[in-house]
């Protein structure tokens, strides 16, 4: 049973143009992150990290997650663990420019989690309602690269903001 009351952490940020708000919610067994820049509730997607204990690793080795980390530190022979996620409601066709993002959003905020507290063993349930446009012509390099800039910053921003509503 989950202790009340339950712990909360929110943030919020403008983030290209649009108020963004991230809610987060610890339960006994799950954790809940709601992002949105509508106001309202999206996606629900259900999310699973395999054998989070394999991602311990030497102290030598740092992740972007360590307070420790630089350039020179990058990370990369750091293990990653699986991640199982589940569209429970929304996000359109597997194969839409949302969907798959929303994979990497969850995927990407999972691995975060595991990484700040290897002893962590919930699931976490995503709610994300985006603004996330249609892919621009590649063929259009100056759209392209606009469009691609966009969509880095919302990621960076998202999980920047999901950091500071920790509750793992």
């Amino acid at each position: 049973m989950t202790p009340f009351p339950l712990q909360n952490k929110q943030a919020a940020a403008l983030v290209n143009g649009k108020h963004t708000e991230v809610l987060v919610t610890a339960f006994s067994d799950k954790i809940l992150i709601l992002v949105s820049q509508y106001g309202k509730v999206g996606s629900l997607l259900h999310t699973t990290v395999d054998n989070p204990q394999e991602m311990q690793r030497p102290q030598t080795t740092y992740s972007p997650y360590d307070p420790a980390y630089s350039e020179e530190r990058d990370g990369s022979n750091l293990r990653l663990a699986t991640t199982n996620t589940t569209f429970l409601l929304g996000a359109g066709s597997a194969t839409s420019k949302k969907a798959q993002l929303y994979q990497v959003y969850t995927s990407h905020v999972a691995q975060m989690i595991v990484h700040q507290n290897p002893q962590e063993t919930r699931s976490i349930v995503f709610s994300l309602a985006l603004d996330v446009p249609e892919p621009v012509d590649t063929q259009d390099a100056g759209a392209y690269e606009a469009q691609r800039q966009k969509d880095k910053t919302l990621f960076e921003e998202v999980v920047r903001l999901v950091n500071q509503c920790r509750v793992w």
